[in-house]
């Protein structure tokens, strides 16, 4: 007799797992309406949030894989490198087409996304563990041109003095005339004008590229954004005041002791706040505080000791409780992203 029962006890089992992955087929949704609900979002940190709750909806593995990019532009954007760099490696993991109506890219721009961000993040072993990838082996010509010059990046991210930095140099001229790394020409010489302050490099490069966003730094329009890589490397000629405006020497550097002072670690306001830049040096976080004031900003600097026992010098502004800081601060032009 008790054989009916568990016969009927397994139909009713596949009629829920029949069930369950009906309604699981029924809640899958293409990579252009995820994106769609993801912009729908009152703030960009809400539809990341948004991007990863929604990932699992994914209908197909290209789907994802859009959705990874797509996750990892705005995590770039926000400054959010570690993420981004992490999104872009996952998304050149999935062996799949673009999704229907989404940005196409290949897994090996999707690698080289993931150097950058990290190099960004100044990680410059993950960095390489991604540039050891089969991006070394690419047909494109491009693509291997922009590996050459992060793996340069690479190399000076993790250079602690100016002799260290010196064979970096001397392949990045050579790579300067080379009709191969022309696509990253601009990205060279900008480099080498930063890591020299010889001014040769900068008249080429506003020569050939007047245009170019390397060039615009060279003139002063626009700064280099504040990432660990650029901040952080070894370099001969200007100070940070003087690369932040051109060149113009005539940087302020007058503050008071006030002004200057230091937030303890135990002392950091609680809640979320905007960072807007990490420095070796603690005149270079004052000079960016006095700057974020300046503009109505109430920024501040504290200090923080990593694993590897160095110490970093961190200016924050808090959020407020609209969570529009990190806007507010980007229309008065200065890079930041969320940190707790």
């Amino acid at each position: 007799m008790k054989k009916p029962f568990a016969r009927a006890a397994a139909c009713a089992a596949v009629l829920q797992l029949a069930v369950c992955a009906a309604v699981s087929a029924q809640n899958k949704k293409s990579a252009e309406i995820i994106q769609k609900e993801a912009l729908r979002q009152e703030t960009v940190q809400d539809s990341i949030s948004c991007l990863k709750d929604s990932l699992s909806l994914a209908e197909t593995a290209a789907d994802r894989r859009s959705l990874l990019y797509f996750t990892g532009m705005l995590q770039e954007q926000l400054g959010l490198y570690t993420d981004a760099s992490s999104s872009y490696a996952k998304a050149a993991g999935i062996a799949a087409p673009d999704a229907v109506n989404m940005p196409k890219i290949s897994s090996e721009q999707l690698a080289v996304s993931a150097v950058r961000a990290s190099l960004c993040a100044g990680d410059w072993e993950t960095a390489n563990s991604y540039l050891n990838s089969a991006i070394r082996s690419s047909k494109n010509e491009e693509i291997l041109a922009t590996a050459n010059l992060y793996s340069i990046w690479s190399t000076l991210c993790k250079a602690s003095s100016v002799q260290e930095t010196e064979d970096s140099v001397a392949l990045l001229k050579a790579y300067s005339t080379m009709q191969s790394m022309k696509s990253v020409r601009p990205q060279v010489l900008l480099t080498l004008w930063y890591l020299t302050g010889e001014q040769q490099h900068a008249s080429v490069l506003k020569k050939e590229f007047p245009s170019s966003p390397e060039a615009s730094i060279i003139n002063g329009t626009v700064s280099i954004m504040r990432v660990p890589f650029w901040y952080f490397v070894p370099r001969h000629g200007m100070q940070l005041s003087e690369i932040s405006s051109g060149g113009n020497s005539a940087a302020q550097n007058s503050s008071s002791p006030a002004e200057k002072e230091t937030v303890p670690l135990s002392a950091r306001h609680p809640g979320k706040k905007q960072q807007l830049g990490l420095f070796k040096k603690k005149e270079n976080a004052d000079e960016l505080v006095q700057k974020a004031k300046a503009k109505g900003f109430s920024a501040y600097c504290y200090s923080e000791t990593r694993s590897s026992g160095t110490s970093y010098f961190i200016v924050a502004v808090d959020e407020n409780d609209s969570l529009t800081m990190g806007k507010k601060l980007k229309e008065a032009g200065f890079d930041c992203y969320t940190i707790n």
